[in-house]
């Protein structure tokens, strides 16, 4: 069904155009520039890991992400900072600093933060790994799930400024060492599930490997956690489904960064692992073979690991995972960090519609060179405005023995589809300010537009370091923001520009290492002041279509209905 909401859209971008700085970039184009400005616009915050000395804590060495979220629905992206520290140090923390080091919560006020961490209920004294941002029970307010090493949280936004933990309540308060997280609508029934990656088992070791760290450990269970709606007490509960789903099926493996996308454009979400030592996995999301009375879990779906047959197992180190569209084709992209030095992997997709998914191992095709550190977060975005996707990946060594030697640079990889030859990149780190940037032991980042102005920042947050807001400034384009009126992870947004191209990019919740990105769809138009036609298909198969949208704006599109 195509629905026409010109009038509601008009009203509600014109609200949005109040709160945003009215920027024509097509008149005044300048270099790309990233800066760190944290510490000036409020980001007071620094990871607990290692405060006084390094040890050989795992746990620790491994690090935390970042979520960003409008946990007070104002139009303004928050972030919340997970944190951690290391098991030889609690004592001291308790005994000099009063504490453990908590998460931290910065509301945005209008591109400056405040620490509202005290009173919120964010504060978690805890050994976090990552973080995922949404709305679990579809009531307006963006919820917050941490991994942890020990017992994972479930943060529920309140609507009033603070969140209750509500974890074991709900079914999902798994303990073990889980790290990434990631949330879609997986069985099309309206609630979003979320799947919780397994790591490594520190009390159980595997004595006969030769690969090192974490095969030394026997891998941790894969999670899938099936929303069942709201209860008698009007919470959402959840039942964990991942083995009956087809979730490693074979062997535990040590699972990092995870994404839901349509990967093979069938109109379900797929489920992509990447896998640290082993190799990737790719869950195709089928109907359960035989129909319901062969479906003795009563899921309605079931996930076939193809990730060899789809060309994209990869069998190294993997960290961080995104997906976009950075070859131009209308399809996602995919590209896993690889540590110590490995190849990061590039998969080209090849998918046509409809049928199993295929990808191009386009690593060495690229341009710039993929190797040489270790990567862990990382984003494809429309940094320079000019219409195609870049690539931004942060670093940091692993196994960490000091700090400040281990620390590495941040990477920007320009695309060259605006120069005639899409999905191939240029380093543009140095020509963009990153050269200034002190070296970090990085491994959580996340993209958003944290001050409306059109352009997409980054956050990072770094082992035992502060953490870094890079904004950016001086880019030369038109932009266009699509805000969804609904938690809808899995919608794929397409807009059609005036020579007859078409930009395409998905709502993930959950990318990157360990983080949550922007949910709003950002596009990069060049030169391009309208955008002809704009598309949203929501995960139902329903669309809604918007004729003529002009630039330099955030839209807010809602759903049918």
């Amino acid at each position: 069904m195509v629905v026409m909401l010109a009038a509601v859209l008009a009203a509600a971008a014109c609200t949005q155009r109040d709160e945003v700085p009215s920027v024509d970039r097509a008149l005044s184009p300048q270099p790309l520039e990233l800066t760190d400005v944290a510490r000036d616009v409020g980001l007071d915050f620094r990871h607990g890991a290692f405060r006084w000395g390094v040890s050989r804590d795992p746990a620790a060495m491994m690090g935390a992400g970042l979520c960003w979220l409008d946990y007070d629905a104002d139009g303004w992206l928050d972030l919340f900072a997970v944190n951690s520290y290391s098991i030889d140090e609690a004592a001291r923390w308790k005994r000099e600093e009063g504490g453990l080091p908590q998460s931290a919560l910065f509301r945005n006020d209008a591109g400056r933060f405040t620490d509202v961490t005290v009173g919120s209920g964010a504060g978690l004294s805890v050994r976090g790994n990552g973080c995922v941002a949404a709305d679990f029970d579809l009531d307006g307010n963006t919820d917050l799930f941490v991994t942890t090493s020990g017992i994972d949280a479930l943060l529920w936004n309140e609507g009033d400024g603070t969140f209750s933990e509500g974890a074991g309540p709900a079914g999902v308060d798994a303990s073990g060492w889980h790290t990434g997280a990631a949330v879609g609508d997986v069985n099309g029934d309206g609630w979003p599930e979320l799947f919780v990656a397994g790591y490594a088992d520190l009390n159980n070791r595997v004595a006969e490997t030769t690969l090192g760290f974490p095969t030394t450990f026997v891998g941790v269970r894969d999670l899938l956690f099936l929303n069942e709606g709201r209860s008698d007490d009007g919470r959402v509960t959840f039942r964990e489904v991942g083995a009956d789903a087809g979730l490693e099926v074979v062997n535990f493996e040590h699972g990092l960064g995870a994404i839901f996308s349509d990967l093979d454009r069938d109109g379900d979400l797929d489920l992509y692992v990447a896998n640290d030592s082993t190799p990737n996995r790719l869950y195709d999301n089928v109907p359960w073979p035989g129909g319901a009375q062969a479906d003795p879990a009563g899921l309605g779906f079931r996930f076939e690991e193809l990730a060899g047959r789809a060309g994209a197992a990869d069998p190294n180190a993997g960290m961080g995972v995104a997906a976009g569209d950075w070859s131009g084709d209308g399809r996602a992209d995919l590209f896993v960090t690889n540590a110590r030095g490995q190849l990061h992997a590039a998969y080209r997709s090849q998918i046509a519609d409809a049928v199993d998914p295929s990808f191009a191992d386009v690593r060495l095709e690229l341009g710039p060179q993929l190797s040489g550190s270790t990567g862990w977060g990382v984003t494809t975005a429309d940094l320079d405005l000019d219409s195609d996707l870049d690539l931004f990946v942060v670093n940091g060594a692993i196994p960490v023995r000091d700090l400040a030697a281990d620390a590495e640079r941040v990477q920007a990889f320009g695309n060259l589809a605006a120069q005639g030859t899409p999905g191939r990149f240029e380093d543009l780190s140095d020509e963009i300010g990153l050269r200034g940037l002190v070296p970090l032991l990085a491994r959580g980042s996340a993209a958003a537009d944290y001050d409306n102005d059109g352009d997409l920042d980054i956050a990072i947050n770094s082992i035992g370091g502060a953490l870094v807001l890079l904004e950016n400034s001086g880019t030369g384009g038109n932009w266009l923001e699509v805000q969804l009126g609904r938690f809808a992870p899995g919608a794929r947004i397409v807009a059609a520009l005036p020579d007859g191209s078409r930009q395409v990019r998905e709502v993930l919740v959950g990318s990157s290492y360990l983080s949550s990105e922007d949910l709003r769809a950002h596009f990069g138009l060049g030169t391009v002041g309208t955008v002809t036609e704009l598309v949203v298909r929501w995960p139902n198969g329903e669309e809604t279509v918007i004729d003529d949208v002009t630039a330099n704006q955030v839209i807010v599109v809602e759903a049918p209905g």
